[in-house]
């Protein structure tokens, strides 16, 4: 990528949902970056976005920029693009653009985890570089898809991952520059992949949750996800957290010191600690749980992102690794059979393993090759 002079920066999006919507605006008000968006309805957007904070007040309103459903008029040109897409769908979607990706482009990823650094592998041969942030740079809500969202608070301060590790400090130094958030460097983008984030949040607060559904059972109410959180929900996701721990430890010859233990990361102690915290977060209220009415009721809602991506494409990824690393993990075990179980998707073999083990997949198969794949 070319960072000689004053010349802007060519920045594409991918993905025009809620983290996108706000990481688009945001980056619009950066005097130093070109930004265009890839999303899948440029016809609904509207010339200027509006952003919105917590209490309604509209904090900036700007041009919305190159906007297009078609890869070949952004891609080519970008100097960094940045999917938001669910993991799930990014690996069909990136067969559209993987071609059209120049010589030295930056691919990122918000969040990082879904293990798409091996469904970017081929990227490598071009000199591209992948980088992954442990999170979301805020909580985000559309307020109207094309026009408005709300902003409801951003980070202080991001990780990211990087392949190569060499450019692990450019890549930080350059998107604090356009986002104007302070972004620290992991040690690796193993870091990334098995953040305890959405992958052990979403999936296990919804096992908790939906683990009794059948056909037939009806809430009479959509749940708030966060705000009626229960002692029951953290305790399964600390039992989660901690066989997640124990991978960890296993991965010792590793620098994995960026992943904290979910409970320092939220200051809790205790499930009833971890409950009134996840209660409490400004951030987190009014999110509702993914349901959909019928004449009955509210039912799960299995087409949800919440389902379809934290599942397959986060929690089972960790499980991957744990396979690799022939350690036993009960407790999530339990949740992605569940999903199994709730969705009809398999999960596991008729032996007990996964089905579906993306770094298997792409030869990383022991201790030794999570270390090379990782320390390049």
């Amino acid at each position: 990528m070319n960072n000689s002079g004053n010349s802007k920066k060519h920045i594409c999006i991918i993905g025009g949902g809620n983290i996108g919507t706000l990481l688009f605006s945001d980056l619009l008000l950066n005097e130093n970056a070109k930004v265009s968006l890839l999303t899948s309805k440029p016809e609904i957007w509207s010339e200027k976005i509006k952003v919105y904070n917590n209490k309604g007040v509209i904090v900036s309103e700007i041009f919305s920029g190159n906007i297009s459903n078609n890869p070949s008029e952004i891609i080519p040109y970008a100097d960094i693009i940045i999917s938001t897409l669910p993991s799930n769908v990014f690996p069909e979607y990136f067969k559209t653009i993987k071609n059209k990706i120049k010589q030295g482009a930056w691919l990122g990823f918000m969040p990082g985890s879904g293990g798409v650094e091996f469904i970017c592998k081929e990227l490598f041969e071009k000199d591209c570089v992948i980088f992954g942030f442990q999170r979301v740079h805020g909580i985000a809500r559309i307020r109207e898809y094309g026009s408005s969202v709300y902003d409801l608070g951003k980070k202080k301060e991001l990780y990211l991952g990087v392949i190569p590790n060499k450019m692990t400090n450019d890549v930080c130094l350059t998107i604090q520059e356009l986002i104007r958030i302070k972004c620290t460097p992991l040690a690796n983008y193993l870091n990334v992949t098995l953040t305890p984030s959405n992958p052990i949040l979403h999936t296990t607060r919804l096992y908790s949750i939906f683990k009794s559904y059948k056909e037939g059972i009806y809430w009479d109410k959509q749940l708030n996800f966060y705000e009626d959180w229960t002692n029951e929900s953290s305790e399964i996701l600390l039992k989660c957290d901690n066989e997640l721990q124990l991978i960890l430890k296993k991965l010792s010859q590793i620098n994995l010191d960026g992943i904290k233990p979910l409970s320092i990361h939220y200051e809790s102690n205790t499930p009833s600690e971890l409950t009134n915290k996840i209660r409490s977060i400004d951030a987190f209220k009014g999110i509702r749980t993914p349901m959909v009415e019928t004449e009955f009721g509210f039912i799960p809602d299995f087409n949800s992102r919440y389902f379809t991506e934290d599942f397959l494409f986060g929690l089972n990824i960790i499980k991957a690794f744990a396979e690799i690393i022939l350690l036993d993990t009960p407790n999530i075990d339990m949740v992605l059979k569940w999903f199994e179980i709730a969705t009809k998707q398999p999960v596991f073999n008729k032996t007990g393993d996964l089905i579906y083990n993306l770094p298997k997949k792409y030869g990383v198969k022991s201790i030794n090759d999570i270390i090379e794949y990782y320390g390049k």
